[in-house]
Formats: C-alpha cells, sequence, structure tokens
C-alpha cells in the first residue's frame, strides 16, 4: 500500500511539474516572443472561438493539433489566413497548390491557402463538459469512499491518530541541560566485537525462526474461527537491521567493546523490563522506563549519530521487544547518543501513544520476543563476564521475590 501511495505521488508531482512547465512555456512563446502558437514536441494546442464547426468542436473547447503539412482531405486543419487569423475548418478538397477549406455549419468555402498556411490537423477535442463530468465523477467516487471509510478518514486527517506514522515532535530530544561526562569507573569487561556479532548473527536467526511460526493468544483459544498466522514483520526486521547496520559503521575500526559500569547499569535496565514484562508487571515497566536508572543526554547532533527523521519515525513504530532489542544493541556497540535517541522515542511513545498494546496487553509474540532476547543477553553475560559484573541471576531474584 506504502508503495503504491508513494507512485501515485510520483505521478502526481511528475504531472503538475509538467503541467506548470507548459503553462510557463506558453506565456513566454505567446506573449514575450509574440508567436502566433506553440510547438510541444510537434504539438500545439488552441481554444475554439467561434461555432463554424459546432457538431464536430464546439465553442470554448480545446484543441490539440499536430503540427504537419501532411494533410488529407477531410481532416480537420487549423491554418492562418491571409489576415493573419488562426482557423480551424475542414479540408474539402486539394485544387493544384491551392487547398480548399469549410466549417461544417458555414454556407460557402473559405478563400484557397497554401500548403504553407497549414499549420497541422487536429487530432484531439476535450470538452470543457467533459472536464466538469471528471472532476464530478471524481467527488461522487471521494464521497462514496469517506462514506465507507468515514472513521478512518477522520482519525487520519483530522483526529491524526497517533497509530498511523506518528512523526516525532522536534523538540523531543532537545533540553536547555548540557550533557555532562560521567566520572570514570575503569574497565570491568571487555567483549571482543566479532565474537559478540557471531551472537547477534545466531540471534538474529533463532528470532527469525521464532516470527515465522503461528502465534495463538489466549483469546484465540476461546473463539477459534478468529485465529491467526502471524508472519515474520519485514517492517521491523529491516528496522532493526538498518540501525544495526549503522551501529557497525560507527564502530567499522572498533575490535573491543568497553563495558564500564555506566554500560553494566544500561544493561541491567533492559534485563530489568525484559523480566517485568514477562512477569507481567506493568506498572512496573512503565515506572522504570518513565524514571530510567542513568542519566539522559540531550544535546548531540541527530543526523550525525545516524538519528534522521525517516529512522526515528520508523522506530517509533515498533513494537516493545523490538525497542529492548535495539536498546542491547546499543549496549553492546557503547553508543550513547543511539542508546539514548532509542530510549527517548520509547519513552515518548510509552507516555503519548495509548495504543501502545505490548503495555496493555502481555501478548504470546511479545513473550515470545523477550524471551530469545533474555536468552541472547545471558549468552552475552556468560560469554564475557568472568567477573560477575552483570549480576543477571540476582536480578532475577530480586523479582522473583517482589511477585511474592
Amino acid at each position: 500500500m506504502v508503495r503504491i501511495k508513494n507512485i501515485l505521488k510520483y505521478i502526481a508531482t511528475i504531472f503538475l511539474v509538467l503541467l506548470v512547465s507548459l503553462c510557463i512555456y506558453t506565456f513566454v512563446v505567446t506573449d514575450i516572443l509574440k508567436k502566433d502558437y506553440v510547438n510541444v514536441f510537434g504539438y500545439s494546442y488552441f481554444v475554439v472561438a467561434t461555432g463554424s464547426m459546432s457538431g464536430t468542436i464546439e465553442v470554448d473547447d480545446i484543441i490539440f493539433v499536430k503540427i504537419t503539412h501532411n494533410v488529407r482531405e477531410n481532416d480537420i486543419i487549423t491554418f492562418q489566413n491571409d489576415d493573419g487569423d488562426l482557423i480551424t475548418h475542414r479540408l474539402v478538397t486539394k485544387s493544384g497548390s491551392k487547398y480548399i477549406t469549410k466549417g461544417d455549419v458555414n454556407n460557402v468555402t473559405d478563400d484557397p491557402i497554401t500548403k504553407n498556411q497549414i499549420i497541422g490537423k487536429v487530432v484531439l477535442i476535450v470538452s470543457p463538459s467533459f472536464i466538469l463530468k471528471s472532476i464530478a465523477i471524481f467527488l461522487i467516487v471521494f464521497i462514496f469512499l469517506a462514506l465507507v471509510n468515514f472513521d478512518s478518514i477522520i482519525k487520519k486527517f483530522i483526529v491524526k491518530d497517533n497509530n498511523n506514522s506518528q512523526k516525532l515532535p522536534d523538540d523531543l530530544f532537545a533540553n536547555p541541560n548540557r550533557k555532562y561526562d560521567e566520572p570514570s569507573t575503569g574497565l570491568t569487561v571487555t567483549i571482543s566485537i566479532d565474537e559478540m556479532e557471531k551472537l547477534n548473527k545466531a540471534h538474529e536467526e533463532q528470532a527469525e525462526k521464532e516470527e515465522n511460526i503461528e502465534v495463538l493468544d489466549f483469546d484465540e483459544y476461546l473463539f477459534p474461527e478468529d485465529k491467526v498466522v502471524k508472519k515474520k514483520d519485514t517492517f521491523q526486521k529491516e528496522t532493526i537491521d538498518l540501525v544495526i547496520s549503522i551501529l557497525k559503521c560507527k564502530k567499522t575500526n572498533a575490535k573491543k567493546a568497553k563495558m564500564n559500569k555506566k554500560w553494566i547499569t544500561k544493561y541491567q535496565y533492559v534485563y530489568k523490563i525484559c523480566l517485568y514484562v514477562l512477569n507481567n508487571q506493568m506498572d512496573e515497566v512503565r515506572s522504570l522506563i518513565e524514571k530510567p536508572t542513568f542519566d539522559e543526554i540531550y544535546d548531540y547532533d541527530l543526523e550525525r549519530v545516524g538519528l534522521t527523521e525517516t529512522i526515528r519515525n520508523r522506530i517509533y513504530e515498533l513494537p516493545l521487544y523490538s525497542f529492548l532489542r535495539l536498546l542491547t544493541y546499543c549496549i553492546l556497540y557503547n553508543d550513547d547518543e543511539m542508546f539514548d535517541g532509542i530510549y527517548k522515542i520509547l519513552k515518548y511513545k510509552v507516555a503519548i501513544d495509548k495504543g501502545f498494546k505490548q503495555l496493555n496487553k502481555n501478548n504470546s509474540e511479545t513473550l515470545k520476543q523477550l524471551k530469545i532476547l533474555v536468552s541472547f543477553m545471558k549468552k552475552v553475560s556468560n560469554k564475557f563476564d568472568n567477573k560477575n559484573v552483570f549480576e543477571l541471576e540476582k536480578i532475577e531474584r530480586m523479582i522473583k521475590i517482589g511477585n511474592y
């Protein structure tokens, strides 16, 4: 649907540009250069002023003329008479070098003309009534579609439903407070970029397999007739791949990621959100997103760090588990600005978008994807954490105790 919309928009833009260019060209040729008619790729056009061809061509009709001297008897031609007037009549006969024309409703023929006086032959006649009828038909169709799909049109163009291609406000990432550097806490964990990317690839393959299987929500057991098969969401995958590619490009020369206390805190933050959702503690999820355990960054160049407007709006459309996957990747690539930018989009979406289903309904797709992410985060911890600084097991115990 989006592709068709873009194609139609592209065609409409081309048509508008061509129409405006034609108007400007006609003005220059006729009003400035003082020529009698324009030549657009071998064609010209005129507006009929009299009724001498009534029945075939009416007053105010627009005629399109192919500029040529190769005309035959019974062709409707446009020519310039000895007085310099432009006339469109039917060619009735040729006599040597003379051409005899006549209006269909006229009683007498015109004065003979020569071949050089002929501009061309009429190839298309467009009536103003035809244009008006076309506009009327368009309006009727539009009104019919509006009545059939009234609610959607109201939401999209008047109410501007937040679920439809939300455009993030420009001031979401702006703040007068300056960014400050957190005090150094020393290196705690060193992660090989190459080994981490192998884990990433395995994680993506696992997630892709899971996204293609049949998913049944609890409601579908109660109402089996509403059962649906959820296919892999290519939009989500493309957006995640896009952000990961940006992270990789920014860390092209990096061989290792240094995980200090700041990054461990963020890693624990994402892990905690995952567990809260898995344990259906949605109030804690909202509280944790609204009040993070880390200091936010504000004064950075969004375009420079890779968060263009298009990418920001794409990220906004993602479900909760995709946000958490992206935040995890940002942590592993040590990208402060990208992490904070994605977090701000998530925070804004939770605060503004009341239709964020992942926070309102603990559906099976969310649970499944978060289990995959938790498994991935544990693998990273087991692979690189030889000092037990991630404390993932401790977080799990605390959340379980909270439940009981």
